[in-house]
């Protein structure tokens, strides 16, 4: 496995990352080691492909990846190319649809947060798979020491039980339900298991996705109704409903961390528009439109959402996605709106502050 940094030449934390690509040896954690201390930077992401190889190797690179604190992808890192006679930035580089398989299914368990089907490096669907491993002897030295594969010999242990165990304490050890080395172990080791989407929510193998929960506040002599991303390094903090006592216009206020120092004014910030798909439905709300300020390390967006609130009365699902320049960085997120969220906005946009 080779290791290399890249970057989209955004200001996000997610526009640079380690492109991680290949199979795993027995010197892959090493290399990985030299990777980050020769880097000096501090990295938040790693996108693996990868085949899989060694799984002791796998192991203790997930490991590492949980200690340096990094969140798992999984993709294909490409590198493009625009027009050599443009003026500046004649590459950048992105993210297509990738691989994580076998060895390297348990190295993405390592990571603080894990996206099968990133939202920061949106492709086709990409594939995590796991199946069983190999309990020979030979193969459980790669797990297991000399010793222990003797003694194991001689007990009615085997050692594929052994490597098995190693695995299960591995996966608890991540914050993974154990249940998904079962389902890897009735997988043969020439084929793969790949969770579905409800297993990998049900087992933790994923980090949720979309926005948390809708809840409600009061504020002033109103409510507020918001949500937040359920992950953490999103750009996107909170999506806000609130109505303006007096004239009971309905608006939305997106809070997003600043990350843009390079606009000190935030006319000067390259925000195309509020993009929101009401049951898979997209509506532009366009930079002509909103009230763009400064918080505390915060951009606030604030747009009226009086020609789109009896759809968002009557949503089924919600997503909200940033268009900027890809400088700016930008979010996607959304997710379904059940009667409670409904509910609340509502009461928000009628309860005004």
């Amino acid at each position: 496995m080779t290791f290399s940094s890249a970057t989209t030449k955004g200001n996000m934390t997610t526009s640079e990352w380690i492109a991680a690509t290949g199979k795993i040896g027995p010197e892959t954690p090493e290399r990985f080691r030299v990777f980050l201390e020769s880097e000096g930077r501090n990295f938040r992401q790693i996108v693996l492909h990868s085949p899989g190889g060694n799984l002791a190797a796998g192991l203790e690179l997930g490991r590492m990846i949980r200690r340096a604190g990094l969140s798992t992808h999984i993709g294909q890192t490409a590198r493009i190319f625009e027009s050599y006679s443009a003026n500046c930035d004649t590459w950048w580089d992105e993210v297509n649809s990738g691989m994580c398989a076998s060895s390297c299914a348990y190295a993405f368990l390592g990571g603080r947060e894990r996206f099968v089907n990133s939202p920061y490096y949106p492709t086709s669907s990409s594939l995590l798979g796991f199946h069983q491993f190999y309990g020979s002897p030979d193969r459980g030295a790669e797990m297991l020491s000399a010793d222990e594969v003797a003694a194991i010999e001689t007990s009615t242990l085997s050692v594929a039980q052994a490597i098995t165990g190693q695995i299960v304490l591995y996966a608890i050890e991540m914050g993974v339900d154990p249940r998904i080395v079962a389902l890897a172990s009735s997988t043969p080791s020439d084929d793969l298991y790949y969770p579905t989407s409800a297993e990998l929510d049900e087992l933790s193998i994923a980090s949720g996705e979309g926005l948390s929960a809708w809840f409600m506040e009061p504020y002033a002599d109103g409510l507020v109704a918001a949500a937040r991303p359920h992950r953490s390094d999103s750009m996107l903090e909170q999506v806000t409903a609130y109505c303006r006592a007096g004239s009971g216009e309905p608006r939305l206020l997106v809070t997003m961390s600043l990350q843009t120092p390079s606009y000190p004014n935030p006319d000067d910030l390259p925000l195309n528009a509020l993009e929101v798909t009401i049951n898979g439905q997209m509506s532009s709300l366009p930079r002509r439109d909103m009230d763009v300020r400064y918080g505390d390390g915060t951009i606030l967006v604030t747009a009226s959402m009086g020609g789109l609130k009896d759809r968002v009365l009557n949503a089924k699902e919600i997503n909200f996605r940033l268009d900027a320049a890809r400088v700016m960085g930008g979010f996607n997120e959304g997710g379904e709106l059940d009667d409670a969220a409904r509910q609340s906005i509502a009461l928000a946009w009628r309860n005004c502050i």
